[in-house]
């Protein structure tokens, strides 16, 4: 698993492209202003505090649906601080998403697969004005995803417990304005959640995939 995601990363290096080549104006001023961004944004602070806080956190959770396509955790039963370890978006990548709706001033936004809720954080912060719809199939997981919501003093956040078959077809009625999947990485369930998007499309909507690296399925689903 690992030597195929360093085999993707070396082969994405030799054929990727800079900034310098690319011709679109909208795509070179996303890469200035989101990717490029080195801004430290006060919100950043006070969501990896609380990040460091669940690192240290030893309670013992029992998980009860670990979901399909989970290589990152083993067992059902494991600890909140190798929970926040293994299955949390980076501080990095987190903070790209939080610059990605700031910039583009998202203000309906769904995300596929909530976890303990650090990078709904990032996008709830982002726009304090926007509706943040996070869905997550495990109910021990959503359950602590609520309390963190809680604890940050989040709003704007309105988290479903639902297995993505069964809420997503009526969810996705409504007219996101970006959708962040990160739920289920095999390349079926991608393709099939992506399609249902697409029905309901918005004329301006941003589709932001995790882990396209995350196996061979998810590669060749991106592809």
């Amino acid at each position: 698993y690992m030597f195929q995601k360093i085999r993707f990363y070396i082969n994405f290096w030799l054929n990727g492209i800079s900034k310098y080549n690319i011709h679109s104006p909208m795509v070179h001023e996303f890469i200035e202003n989101v990717l490029d961004n080195n801004i430290k944004y006060y919100a950043f602070l006070g969501i990896e505090h609380y990040r460091q806080i669940l690192l240290k956190d030893s309670t013992v959770l029992n998980l009860k649906d670990l979901g399909q396509g989970s290589k990152a955790i083993k067992s059902k039963v494991i600890t909140l601080k190798s929970l926040t370890k293994n299955v949390q978006s980076t501080p990095k990548k987190a903070q790209v998403l939080f610059k990605l709706v700031n910039y583009f001033q998202c203000k309906n936004i769904l995300e596929l697969g909530t976890s303990l809720g650090i990078t709904t954080a990032y996008l709830s912060s982002a726009n304090k004005k926007a509706s943040i719809t996070t869905i997550e199939g495990e109910s021990t997981i959503f359950n602590m995803a609520k309390s963190n919501f809680k604890k940050l003093g989040l709003k704007n956040v309105n988290i479903i417990n639902s297995s993505f078959d069964k809420i997503l077809p009526n969810i996705l009625k409504n007219k996101f304005d970006l959708i962040f999947f990160d739920g289920n990485h095999s390349k079926k369930a991608t393709l099939k959640y992506f399609n249902w998007a697409l029905e309901n499309l918005n004329d301006e909507i941003i589709f932001v995939f995790d882990d396209i690296y995350w196996s061979k399925g998810m590669k060749s689903a991106w592809n």
